[in-house]
């Protein structure tokens, strides 16, 4: 058997690709906010309409990380078309 190749301290790549949209959604009880990140803008656009649609959040916004756009947002009347996403 062959020994194990030494690689030295090279790092791997990460196996996921990156995080692109924040979904920010701001609590009354208890007080606060939680963030959760999404590869796709369909998966972040649709977890905040369902955390509004159970009344889970007072707020939640959909933030494109790369610039910092709001592509969501019911409260201030934003919400993007899928194409500009």
């Amino acid at each position: 058997m062959a020994p194990p190749v030494d690689r030295g301290l090279e790092a791997l790549p990460p196996i996921w690709p990156e995080d692109r949209y924040e979904v920010v959604c701001e609590r009354d009880d208890p007080p606060g906010a939680t963030r959760d990140r999404y590869r796709f803008p369909q998966y972040a656009v649709r977890s905040a309409r369902e955390l509004e649609t159970a009344g889970l959040a007072r707020r939640v916004r959909v933030v494109r990380l790369t610039d910092g756009v709001v592509i969501y947002d019911r409260v201030e009347g934003v919400e993007l078309s899928a194409d500009r996403w």
